[in-house]
């Protein structure tokens, strides 16, 4: 079969499924009418699902309507109803089977991973409460990679990166330091591997979930044994636990990682089958490429748009932390409040995507207003039509660095506009039990290397541009422009202040 010919017959098989898979919940829906109209607003919504929402928001206001999607229709509901998802139990309105379905977690790792999800837990209580003690060798490898990924070339005062690529590579070499320690981190085969699974997760997710469940298992490993994949990073963090598993049986004492933790909580079957740990290292070198790079990626944007008197009042403001607390740790990246206020700015502005909350209704699901939503299709809400209301964020269109450190100060409050804070107007890492467990040690992760980074050199945007390159949307996603680039500069006599 020919090249052509495999893809029209491809084409036609996503376009029949997605009409098999079209609206029947007796909701609005946009888009044009008719069948036909159904799969071109599916094929649509790859590069314009922002156009489709907002046709949908401006027609039906806050009540819910469909937005056809190549993976079925989408349920998308008024933001009065973010307490219901809130407190859901998942016995009506779920959450794990989200994330089974957007990222195909039986296929892109296994089924191991939301049937048993003791890696969750993990991050919830072990890695979270060893914080404190991560943060020396988060900064140690921070500062080995950055004297090395932004060294001029010889001959040159700075370098100019692509940042979105760097910042990957710079996560998964720190991540991994507290991960899987010194040896691998610094592997460059394993980090180019382990950055190409976690960058196709969210890719090959979206693409399994346009077929028929039947095709999916084979059109994965199709696609994984050519790019990504998880077989590749698992070659060399398999012998690395087998190390530890050997040490720990030996009663050997080995440097915490989170590896260790991992161990500690593995059920047997686990720990006799390394493999399926690998993907547990995996599965959270996933959540910690893809997230911190994002938002690390866009902060580093905007405060290459800051004066100089701006970027020295965050200096400045850093400094005063690091001595007042003798040197990075919990309490003085806690009083890093204006690098804090610009994450979580980031995650107001420009989340993750388009749309939260997301949950699958395995039962018929009562909204709010009265609406009954069947079983078996996906809901979510508009992020914008609650991190850009204007009664809560005055001039929302408009990205402030600064917008949380003024209210702390005004209110006197280092908790309630913290980036790791979560509630119901700001929910990029989503709402109670289901909150993101990994947004403390990202938190602390960002907030060392920017603050590292702040202080030994200057950051701007080529050709003096002054404003951040413009995000970058596919399906409900949103990223940085991952081809827009960052000038480096070293802070000559500063280099080496943060020591």
């Amino acid at each position: 079969m020919s090249l052509e010919i495999w893809v029209a017959a491809s084409v036609g098989l996503v376009a029949f499924t997605t009409y098999l898979t079209h609206n029947r919940t007796g909701l609005p829906r946009v888009g044009k009418a008719g069948p036909i109209g159904i799969i071109l607003t599916a094929f649509k919504s790859i590069t314009s699902f922002e156009d489709l929402l907002e046709e949908g928001l401006n027609k039906y206001g806050g009540k819910a309507f469909v937005v056809p999607t190549m993976a079925g229709s989408l349920v998308i509901v008024g933001v009065d109803n973010v307490e219901e998802v809130k407190n859901s139990d998942d016995s009506i309105i779920n959450q794990p089977l989200s994330v089974v379905e957007s990222l195909q977690l039986t296929h892109t790792m296994n089924s191991r991973q939301q049937a048993l999800p003791y890696q969750a837990v993990v991050t919830r209580t072990d890695i979270t409460r060893a914080i404190g003690s991560f943060i020396p060798e988060v900064l140690d490898e921070t500062r080995l990679s950055m004297s090395e990924t932004f060294a001029p070339k010889a001959g040159e005062k700075s370098a100019t990166i692509p940042l979105f690529h760097t910042m990957t590579h710079l996560i998964a070499r720190i991540s991994n330091r507290a991960m899987l320690g010194t040896t691998l981190c610094r592997n460059k085969t394993f980090l180019h591997d382990v950055i190409r699974f976690a960058e196709t997760v969210v890719l090959y997710g979206q693409l399994l979930s346009w077929f028929p469940k039947i095709l999916r298992s084979p059109i994965y490993f199709l696609v994984s044994s050519k790019y990504g994949g998880p077989r590749e990073p698992t070659k060399a963090i398999v012998p690395h636990l087998k190390a530890l598993i050997a040490e720990k049986e030996q009663g050997l004492e080995s440097s915490k990682t989170i590896a260790d933790f991992l161990l500690n909580h593995a059920p047997p079957e686990e720990i006799a089958n390394p493999e399926l740990l690998a993907m547990r290292i995996l599965n959270l070198n996933f959540g910690s490429i893809h997230t911190s790079s994002i938002f690390g990626s866009h902060a580093l944007f905007h405060l290459a748009t800051l004066s100089e008197a701006e970027l020295d009042g965050i200096r400045h403001e850093i400094i005063e932390a690091l001595e007042s607390e003798g040197g990075y740790n919990k309490l003085s990246l806690s009083k890093m409040r204006k690098l804090d206020s610009t994450l979580r700015e980031v995650g107001r502005f420009y989340a993750l995507g388009l749309v939260g909350l997301n949950r699958v209704l395995v039962k018929p699901a009562v909204l709010e207003d009265g609406t009954i939503v069947p079983s078996g299709y996906k809901i979510t809400i508009p992020l914008k039509a609650i991190h850009f209301d204007p009664s809560v964020y005055p001039e929302p269109e408009k990205f402030d660095c600064f917008r949380f450190s003024k209210l702390r100060e005004m209110e006197e409050s280092d908790v309630k506009h913290g980036f790791t804070t979560v509630e119901k107007n700001f929910v990029p890492f989503g709402l109670g039990r289901h909150a993101c467990p990994g947004r403390f040690f990202a938190s602390m992760e960002l907030k060392v290397m920017l603050a590292h980074m702040l202080l030994n050199y200057d950051v701007s945007l080529p050709d003096g541009a002054k404003e951040a390159p413009k995000a970058m949307r596919f399906n409900t996603g949103v990223m940085p422009d991952v081809k827009a680039y960052l000038v480096i500069t070293p802070r000559v006599g500063q280099m080496g202040q943060d020591l």
